[in-house]
């Protein structure tokens, strides 16, 4: 079908569904409207998780998906927090332990822990991190500025919020080194995961 017909033929089987089905095309249009539209709302949430003891923050935008440990397969010559690869609807996707990263050597747990599949830079890289703790709005006005760090490691820390806890909100672009992208994230058959649709 051209895209020139897209618009008529989307008004013929509008006018052949029942008053409940134009309804829920409607609202479902709403909802398509609102998440296009409002960028800045999309910005402000964030997915809140535990990890050595704190809460930590991430942009969902960032998020693909989150789901239990599977068998994780080690890979030589690799950072001690890149654990290995786990495969995830037939791709190939990298694994970090989070808690490793922040300078912790704790066990993973398979029946608590659980694994974030992020974004980074392009490409999709699991997080192992302790639990999850919920989806938050926070403002822009909300974050204060983390004090000065001189250790490049910690780079990837972007802002602190006080709530009921504190909350480190972090840059997930920042938590790999160029080392690990030269090594385990640049094999040709690692590929970026789409998120998966409601």
């Amino acid at each position: 079908m051209q895209n020139y017909d897209m618009p008529q033929e989307i008004a013929s089987q509008l006018s052949s569904l029942s008053t409940e089905q134009v309804e829920a095309v409607r609202e479902y249009l709403q909802e398509l409207s609102f998440l296009d539209g409002d960028e800045p709302e999309k910005n402000s949430k964030y997915l809140t998780f535990m990890c050595c003891g704190q809460v930590f923050g991430i942009g969902i935008g960032q998020v693909i998906q989150i789901i239990r440990i599977p068998p994780i397969t080690p890979l030589p010559d690799s950072s001690s927090y890149m654990k290995g690869v786990i495969a995830v609807r037939d791709e190939m996707i990298p694994v970090m332990d989070l808690r490793t990263r922040l300078g912790k050597d704790t066990e993973v747990d398979c029946n608590k822990n659980c694994i974030v599949i992020i974004t980074v830079q392009g490409r999709s890289i699991g997080m192992i991190v302790d639990s999850i703790s919920n989806v938050e709005t926070i403002l822009p006005e909300e974050i204060c500025q983390p004090p000065q760090q001189d250790d490049c490691k910690a780079n990837y820390l972007i802002g602190i919020v006080k709530r009921e806890t504190v909350i480190l909100l972090v840059d997930a672009d920042h938590l790999l080194t160029a080392r690990d992208f030269e090594g385990v994230l640049d094999l040709p058959d690692i590929q970026p995961m789409k998120p998966i649709e409601a």
